[in-house]
């Protein structure tokens, strides 16, 4: 992921989709020389690289040493110098990733990285904490049942402690690059096409968007989103308000499905991680959950279940 660290004092600061360099309290990289402007200057991700332009600063912008002309969009190598307005406030661009989320093991120093808008940790087989993107661009920590913000350099419990990386939301309202620009939003006019068949053994999932069928190859975690997808209609049809539709007791559900909590951890996480492979975005939502009652229900109530 793009990370500018200050020479000087070694800060480091996770940047956004796009990001404003400068002395306000809404920059994302915030200067403190007096010499500098109140938003100096912006790095942003042009989809291939990260690129900077000065915003009119008064003692203006160089990169490796020439300065920036206010209408000049210059991109920024691995290890470019910046200097905003004054020689105190020298930076480079230490890593020169898109922008994304990441976690390193504060014991071995492994590096994990964010795909597909989803990063689990200690690792697949064992999802004591997934980081998600939520609609605006802003990363959110789910642990031990409970969803809050993801803080930049913040650390987390799961199987050994885990120094969170967290690009904050793009300014302006940018879009988040992390997805395609035709990536599927799980909320948008999305229908989850449940397919059974009458002995119930075989369960068929497709996402319905646009008049357009996706067929996802079959995977156990079908069967929990079946399971869940059943309490969200079956509380439809009988009136309960959207708001109360569908929310499972946890242990409920370990019982129906024969399963402990780490392995419905895991097809949590699996069946985020296959939707968000088919091309939605959005996929933490797929999933919410009410902490202080131990319930979970489905995220989407456009559901449909076809029995053959």
């Amino acid at each position: 992921m793009g990370v500018l660290k200050h020479q000087g004092t070694g800060r480091r600061v996770t940047l956004a989709a796009r990001s404003l360099v400068g002395r306000a309290e809404g920059c994302a990289v915030r200067l403190t020389s007096r010499r500098t402007s109140g938003e100096h200057a912006v790095l942003f991700w042009d989809g291939e690289r990260w690129s900077t332009r000065d915003l009119g600063s008064r003692n203006g912008t160089t990169l490796d040493g020439r300065r920036i002309a206010t209408t000049e969009r210059v991109a920024v190598a691995l290890s470019g110098e910046l200097c905003f307005g004054d020689d105190a406030e020298r930076w480079t661009l230490e890593d020169a990733g898109p922008p994304t989320a990441s976690a390193r093991a504060a014991a071995t120093g492994e590096v994990r990285t964010a795909e597909h808008g989803l990063l689990v940790l200690p690792d697949a087989a064992d999802p004591r904490a997934t980081l998600f993107e939520d609609r605006d661009g802003r990363w959110l920590v789910e642990l031990d049942g409970d969803v809050r913000s993801a803080v930049d350099h913040e650390q987390v419990e799961a199987d050994g402690p885990w120094v969170l990386r967290i690009p904050p939301p793009a300014q302006g309202g940018a879009v988040p690059t992390t997805h395609a620009a035709d990536a599927v939003k799980l909320m948008d006019d999305t229908v989850l096409r449940f397919e059974v068949s009458r002995d119930e053994e075989h369960v068929a999932l497709s996402i319905v968007h646009g008049g357009q069928l996706t067929s996802l190859s079959g995977r156990t975690h079908h069967e929990l989103l079946l399971a869940l997808a059943r309490a969200r209609l079956r509380d439809k049809q009988s009136g309960a308000p959207p708001a109360e539709q569908g929310w499972v007791y946890v242990d409920d559900l370990l019982d129906m499905l024969k399963l402990d909590l780490k392995h419905l951890n895991v097809k949590l996480f699996r069946a985020r991680q296959q939707l968000a492979q088919a091309g939605l975005i959005e996929v933490g939502a797929l999933v919410e959950r009410r902490q202080m009652t131990r319930q979970i229900r489905l995220g989407t109530a456009s559901v449909e279940i076809i029995r053959h």
